[in-house]
């Protein structure tokens, strides 16, 4: 990319930093001109996360935890949504959260259809589309969907006052 060229993410940068002149606003560039843009907003403590690709839109992230490498928790395809949804955050105080999905996405997201991972599974394809539809199944049977997709199951609980644990099963303690 070219110095004249217009980059979203330093317009972003520019309208923050003009909307919150005492917050501290640090913008990485990638080191190849296809890499992730890194855009950190820090207002009184507050960090808010922004990374931004070429054709993929705008990741924002921002946790108590500040649990970074874990990819976007949002996902905003234009500087004016991005934008808005940064300062609402900043503004109001208040996190993200992790992107929730159904299992039909997962499948889509990796690329394979129903038919695909019902031969890999030993099962017709009609049986993986009822698991999909499901709103109740075995914590088994799902985490034998996600690991042929190439994925982990992890179960998150959330208790009151916002401690998170992973919750674990017996036969997972064991071995």
């Amino acid at each position: 990319m070219s110095k004249k060229s217009f980059i979203p993410i330093e317009s972003l940068e520019t309208q923050l930093r003009q909307r919150f002149p005492t917050a501290s606003i640090s913008l990485d560039r990638p080191k190849k001109s296809n890499g992730i843009w890194f855009l950190d907003v820090n207002l009184e403590g507050h960090v808010v996360v922004i990374q931004w690709k070429l054709n993929a839109g705008f990741g924002i992230s921002s946790s108590a935890e500040h649990g970074f490498g874990e990819g976007p928790d949002e996902v905003y395809k234009d500087v004016e949504a991005a934008y808005g949804r940064i300062v609402s955050l900043l503004l109001s105080n208040t996190f993200t959260s992790p992107p929730e999905t159904v299992l039909r996405d997962l499948r889509k997201e990796v690329g394979v259809s129903q038919v695909e991972l019902a031969r890999r599974l030993d099962k017709q394809q009609a049986e993986i589309s009822k698991l999909e539809q499901r709103s109740d199944a075995k914590v088994s049977t799902i985490r034998v969907y996600v690991k042929e997709l190439g994925g982990k199951m992890t179960i998150l609980v959330t208790l009151p006052g916002g401690i998170e644990r992973s919750l674990k099963f017996v036969e997972e303690v064991r071995t």
